[in-house]
């Protein structure tokens, strides 16, 4: 285990069984958290629906994923998918991963999951399950929030109706191996915000860095038994008018040493219709800049 970073960012507690019973200050702790930083932990620790006694056999179940051989694995790239999507096995200088959809695993699409962890589809979809309903219920409890305190135009169902399961999303699980290297300078940059709506990660290593607008620094997110650290993503960002905020992270290491190190990350994503319909907004709204400008020229 890695020794505590110097600079280590303080994070609200979110209760998830406070939001599903709509306790009104915790409700609004997650609304503020959601401002600034953008990121916070979610205590799952009075939630007895199977997350937490999950973790371990997931955690095990990435590890013999991924301590397959590299040519094993490759048989489970995807060819079929956009250049945006992450389906299936994925490798890159600093990371390898595998991607579940749930609208594949669990919404009547088909999905065959590599060999050496089919034993375990049910428990990959109990996981999946719990992550998306306290994934709507942050959802629909920061709506109610937006309606209340700034316009009842932010209308809670809406929102929750672009990531409905009766739809295609790129909603899903992400199995990722992130080891540390001997040599902490020598990490890789890969710094960014998240494109979906929310991000549930959980993990028991250091590695998790936030930029905090507050302060202009970056700091680390700890790792807190029976929580997973969520933040808002781009998407959120959006349907909030920039409300919420999208924080740039990353993962790196504060210490030389090469270790395994597991994530568990669960990704909430708007449904494919929705953000077709941005993409034509944004092209239209871009086309019209262009026009402006060639007028002005």
């Amino acid at each position: 285990m890695a020794s505590q970073p110097t600079e280590v960012v303080s994070l609200a507690t979110i209760d998830i069984l406070k939001i599903l019973t709509r306790d009104a200050t915790e409700q609004r702790k997650l609304f503020e958290a959601a401002q600034s930083p953008g990121i916070f932990h979610l205590d799952f620790s009075n939630y007895r629906e199977g997350v937490l006694d999950a973790l371990d056999e997931m955690y095990a179940l990435s590890d013999r994923y991924f301590a397959q051989s590299a040519a094993e694995k490759e048989k489970d790239v995807r060819t079929d998918q956009l250049p945006s999507q992450d389906r299936g096995y994925k490798k890159s200088e600093n990371d390898e991963t595998l991607e579940m959809a749930d609208d594949e695993l669990l919404r009547g699409g088909f999905i065959q999951l590599p060999t050496s962890i089919a034993d375990k589809t049910e428990l990959i979809k109990r996981f999946n399950e719990v992550c998306h309903i306290a994934s709507l219920s942050l959802l629909g409890s920061l709506f109610h929030s937006l309606a209340q305190e700034v316009h009842p135009s932010y209308d809670p169902d809406i929102v929750l109706s672009h990531h409905s399961h009766a739809f295609t999303s790129d909603t899903g699980l992400k199995l990722i191996y992130e080891p540390t290297v001997a040599r902490a300078a020598d990490v890789f940059e890969n710094k960014h915000t998240d494109s979906g709506t929310f991000t549930l990660l959980f993990y028991t290593e250091w590695g998790l860095h936030v930029f905090l607008q507050s302060t202009q620094r970056w700091a680390y997110a700890a790792p807190k038994p029976g929580c997973a650290l969520v933040n808002v993503a781009d998407s959120l960002q959006r349907l909030s008018n920039g409300i919420f905020h999208s924080p740039l992270h990353r993962v790196t290491q504060h210490e030389d040493g090469e270790r395994k190190r597991y994530y568990l990350s669960y990704f909430l994503r708007p449904v494919h219709r929705l953000k077709e319909r941005w993409a034509r907004e944004d092209s239209a709204a871009a086309a019209a800049v262009e026009r402006e400008g060639s007028i002005q020229a």
